[in-house]
C-alpha cells in the first residue's frame, strides 16, 4: 500500500499566486487600458480647453447686436447696464443664499465637486436618465461664457476641464460675481442687478434676506418660479432656499420664520429711466419687440448676447432717414428750399413748389431746433418700406418711427382715425360669397355698407383681429367712415394684404438669430405660403378701385388726409417690388391738440406724397442693384 497525496490539501498563498497569474495579468492589462484611455481623454480635452480664451470670463457682458442683410451692424439691442456685479456690493446673506441653493462647497473645491459628480453619475446610471448634473457655480459660469450646449458626455467633460482652467485664472470672488451677472431670473431679466431692480426696485446692496432667498430660488426654473408667473411656486422656491440656509447654519430658526412669513410684493416697481440711461434707438426698439415674440431658445440666450440678422438694407435705411429730414425741413423752415429730389417726380407741380418755398409758416409751428412751446407743434413722420417681391413679401427693408433715430417711441403703434383709407375693406364686404344683387360697390363706403347692413360689415372687421374696439350699431356710420381708432401698423398691414390678393403677410424685421458662438437659434419661415387673410376674390376686386389710384404700368397709390387732424397717409405699392407707407403730421406739446392751417395742410399733403414717391423709386433702384441673395 502506498501513500497518495490528497487533492483537497490546503493551498498555500504562493499556490494562489501561481494559479491566478493569468487573471492578475488580465486585470493589469485592463487597468492599463483604462489608464491610457483616461490619460488620452485628459490630453484631448485639455488641448480643446486650451483653445478657449479665459479673458472672456472677466470681461463685461457681451451685448446683443442687430445686423442688416449684409451683416453690417445697425444697432445695439442691449438696453441694460452690462457691467459685472462687484463683490463689495453683495450682502453676506445674498452670497449665502446662492451658495445654499447652487453650490455650498463653492469656496472649498477647485471648480469641480467630484463627490457630488460621482453621486449624480451613480443616480443617473440607476435611473437610466440625465436628471442630475452636479454642476458647480464655476461650471455653470463656464457654460454661460463659452456657450456649451446639450446634455452630452462630451460637453460635460469639456465643461469640467474648462472649469478648472477658470479656477486657475480667477479668484472665487470674481467667479461668483461673473456668475451672478449672467444668469437668467425670468421676465426678461438677465443678471442680478437687473433682477433686483425689476422685482424690488432696489440696488443689490439693499436686498434683505427674504428678497435674496427669492432671487436665489428663481434661478432653478426662472420661467416657473418668478413671482409674476406664479406667486405660489415663487414662495415654494424661497422656502426651500431658506430651509437649506438653516441646514448649513447660515441663518437661525428665528430668521427663517421671519423671512418665510414675509409676503411677496403684489405690484412690482417700475424703474423710471434717468437722464443718464442710454436711450434705445428706433431699430433697437422694433427689433427687441420682435425678439420678445420668438421661441424660448432665443429668450434664454438674450442675457448672454446674440446676433439678430434683419431684412433691413443699410443703403435704403440710410436714404430713408436723410429723405425724412429733407422733407420735414422743407415744411418747417420759412422760405425753405424745395428738395431737388422732388422736382422730377410725377407728383411735382409748380403750385406745390411755390407753396413750400414762399408760404409764411404759422406761429403755431415750432422753429427748427427749438423746443416746442405750449400751443405749438412740430412736423413728424414715420416710414415703412416693405418688400413685395414673391417669396420676400412682408420683409421690412427700412423703417423709421420718427425723425430722431435715437427716439425709442414707435409711432407705428400709435392710433389714428383711418377715415377713407379703410373704404377698400368695406368694399370687400360687398364681394363676399352668398351676396345678393344689391351687394354692389357704390361710390362711397357709407352707401355700400348701409346696403350691406351693419352685421355683415361688423362681422368682417371683427375677423380682422384689430387691437381696438369697433363701434356698435348705434354708431354704425363711425365704422363705415373709419372714425374709430386703429394702429398705424395695422392699417399698413391690411392695405398690404389687400394688394397681395388677401394673403396674410406680417411686416417683420428679424430673419435669423444666432448665439455669439454662431449657433443658430431661429430662422424665419415667412417664405412659406401664408394663409388667406381677406378673401382672395374680394381683395382682387377692390385692389384698384378708389380711393386707390391706379394706372396701367404705374404703382398703386393711396393718398388721403386722415380725419380729426390725424395727419396724412400715403401708400405707394407695386407688385414684385416694394411698398412704401408714410404717415406725416404735426405733434404738439403734451396733451394739446394743434389746429392745422389750410396752407400747412397742403404742405403736409404734398410732402407726404412726394416723400413716399421718392422713397419708392429709390428703394426699387437700390433693391435691383443689390446682389441676389441665395
Amino acid at each position: 500500500m502506498f501513500y497518495s497525496p490528497s487533492q483537497n490539501r490546503h493551498k498555500r498563498w504562493y499556490h494562489f499566486l501561481s494559479i491566478g497569474q493569468k487573471k492578475v495579468w488580465a486585470l493589469a492589462v485592463f487597468c492599463g487600458f483604462v489608464f491610457a484611455v483616461c490619460l488620452t481623454a485628459l490630453l484631448v480635452y485639455s488641448a480643446r480647453a486650451a483653445s478657449y480664451d479665459m479673458r472672456q470670463v472677466g470681461q463685461s457682458l457681451p451685448g446683443s447686436l442687430l445686423y442688416d442683410e449684409d451683416n453690417h451692424v445697425l444697432a445695439a439691442l442691449t438696453e441694460h447696464d452690462t457691467l459685472p456685479v462687484r463683490w463689495d456690493e453683495l450682502p453676506p446673506h445674498l452670497v449665502q443664499a446662492f451658495l445654499a441653493r447652487e453650490d455650498d462647497h463653492f469656496f472649498r473645491h477647485g471648480g469641480v465637486d467630484y463627490v457630488a459628480l460621482l453621486r449624480s453619475t451613480v443616480r443617473n446610471i440607476l435611473s437610466l436618465s440625465y436628471k442630475q448634473g452636479a454642476s458647480t457655480i464655476t461650471m455653470q459660469l463656464t457654460r454661460h461664457v463659452f456657450d456649451l450646449q446639450g446634455k452630452t458626455l462630451d460637453r460635460k467633460m469639456l465643461e469640467i476641464v474648462l472649469a478648472q482652467r477658470v479656477e486657475n485664472n480667477y479668484d472665487k470672488h470674481t467667479i461668483l460675481c461673473q456668475y451672478l451677472s449672467r444668469i437668467y431670473f425670468g421676465q426678461n431679466c438677465y443678471g442680478l442687478r437687473e433682477a433686483a431692480m425689476y422685482y424690488f426696485g432696489k440696488d443689490i446692496c439693499r436686498l434683505n434676506l427674504e428678497e435674496s432667498a427669492l432671487l436665489a430660488g428663481i434661478v432653478r426654473a426662472p420661467s416657473l418660479y418668478n413671482p409674476q408667473r406664479s406667486r405660489k411656486l415663487a414662495l415654494k422656491a424661497r422656502s426651500e432656499t431658506l430651509r437649506r440656509m438653516l441646514e448649513l447654519d447660515f441663518i437661525s430658526q428665528q430668521e427663517l420664520a421671519r423671512a418665510d412669513s414675509s409676503p411677496i410684493p403684489d405690484v412690482f416697481p417700475v424703474r423710471r429711466p434717468s437722464a443718464a440711461d442710454p436711450m434705445p434707438g428706433q431699430l433697437a426698439t422694433w427689433a427687441n419687440a420682435e425678439l420678445d415674440l420668438l421661441p424660448a431658445a432665443v429668450q434664454s440666450e438674450r442675457g448672454r448676447g446674440l446676433a439678430a440678422v434683419s431684412y433691413l438694407q443699410l443703403p435704403i435705411q440710410q436714404y430713408v432717414q436723410q429723405a425724412i429730414d429733407r422733407a420735414l425741413t422743407a415744411i418747417e423752415t420759412p422760405g425753405g428750399p424745395y428738395p431737388v429730389e422732388w422736382e422730377s417726380l410725377p407728383c411735382a407741380d409748380a403750385s406745390a413748389q411755390k407753396l413750400i418755398s414762399s408760404a409764411k409758416r404759422p406761429t403755431s409751428l415750432a422753429r427748427p431746433g427749438k423746443p416746442i412751446k405750449p400751443g405749438q407743434a412740430k412736423p413728424e413722420c414715420c416710414v415703412l418700406v416693405v418688400d413685395s417681391r414673391l417669396n420676400h413679401r412682408g420683409n421690412i427693408l427700412a423703417l423709421a418711427t420718427g425723425r430722431d433715430q435715437q427716439d425709442p417711441r414707435n409711432r407705428w403703434l400709435d392710433n389714428v382715425l383711418p377715415g377713407r383709407t379703410i373704404a377698400p375693406l368695406v368694399f370687400c364686404c360687398a364681394c363676399l360669397p352668398g351676396g345678393s344683387a344689391h351687394h354692389i360697390v357704390a361710390h362711397s363706403a357709407r352707401i355700400t355698407a348701409s346696403r350691406l347692413g351693419f352685421d355683415i360689415v361688423h362681422h368682417f372687421f371683427s375677423g380682422l383681429k384689430l387691437e381696438t374696439e369697433l363701434p356698435d350699431k348705434q354708431h354704425e356710420f363711425d365704422l363705415y367712415d373709419g372714425l374709430f381708432p386703429m394702429r398705424k401698423l395695422d392699417l399698413a398691414r391690411l392695405l398690404f394684404d389687400l394688394q397681395n390678393m388677401g394673403m396674410g403677410y406680417r411686416p417683420h424685421l428679424i430673419s435669423d438669430v444666432w448665439s455669439l458662438s454662431r449657433r443658430p437659434l431661429y430662422a424665419d419661415a415667412q417664405a412659406e405660403r401664408p394663409q388667406e387673410y381677406i378673401r382672395r376674390e374680394s381683395a382682387i376686386a377692390v385692389s384698384h378701385l378708389p380711393p386707390f389710384r391706379y394706372h396701367e404700368g404705374q404703382p398703386t397709390v393711396l393718398h388721403e388726409e386722415l380725419p380729426g387732424e390725424n395727419g396724412q397717409w400715403t401708400m405707394v405699392f407695386n407688385d414684385r417690388g416694394v411698398a412704401v407707407f408714410v404717415w406725416m403730421g404735426l405733434e404738439g406739446s403734451a396733451g394739446e391738440g394743434v389746429a392745422v392751417s389750410p396752407e400747412l395742410r397742403r404742405m403736409l399733403s404734398h410732402a407726404s406724397l412726394a416723400l413716399a414717391t421718392e422713397l419708392h423709386q429709390t428703394a426699387r433702384k437700390l433693391l435691383r442693384s443689390s446682389p441676389a441673395k441665395k
